[in-house]
Order: C-alpha cells, then sequence, then structure tokens
C-alpha cells in the first residue's frame, strides 16, 4: 500500500495498544503517527512503537510543553514533536 499523508493522533492509547494499532496504521499505508503526552504513560508508548515499527513510520509526540518533554521524546525514539 502507498503512504498516505495524513498522522493519526492516538489520543489516550495504552501501552499494551501501541503497537498493534500502530502497526495497523503503517500496514494501512499510514506512517505519521502521534502520540499525544497527555496520554497515559505517553513515553512508554512512544519508546514500544518507535522500537517496533521506526524503520517504517516516524513516531512522534503532541502536546509537549517543556523542554524536558522534547529530551524524554527524543530518548524514546520519537522523531518529531507538535507543540501547542
Amino acid at each position: 500500500m502507498s503512504h498516505r499523508h495524513i498522522i493519526a493522533i492516538l489520543r489516550g492509547i495504552t501501552n499494551d495498544e501501541a503497537v498493534p494499532v500502530c502497526t495497523a496504521l503503517v500496514e494501512a499505508g499510514i506512517t505519521l503517527i502521534e502520540v499525544p503526552l497527555n496520554s497515559p504513560n505517553a513515553i512508554e508508548s512512544i519508546s514500544r512503537a518507535a522500537k517496533a515499527l521506526g524503520d517504517r513510520a516516524e513516531i512522534g509526540a503532541g502536546t509537549v510543553l517543556t523542554e524536558d518533554d522534547v529530551r524524554a521524546v527524543a530518548a524514546a525514539g520519537g522523531t518529531f514533536i507538535v507543540s501547542p
């Protein structure tokens, strides 16, 4: 399937849902995936998704409010930031 110009925003996703949901999105051609930091344990979800799919998708964070947030996302393997 070809790449789709869509950013999936996984608001409220849990750690256990992150990889299966992201895998389904990538298989559907959606390769830009955002986990808002106000989701439960968002950094862990980003880390799991980036490890599993980082070679096939861009995994990043939204609702990023501080420089510490940026550093945590980068350390988790996130590749982009969205800030209000």
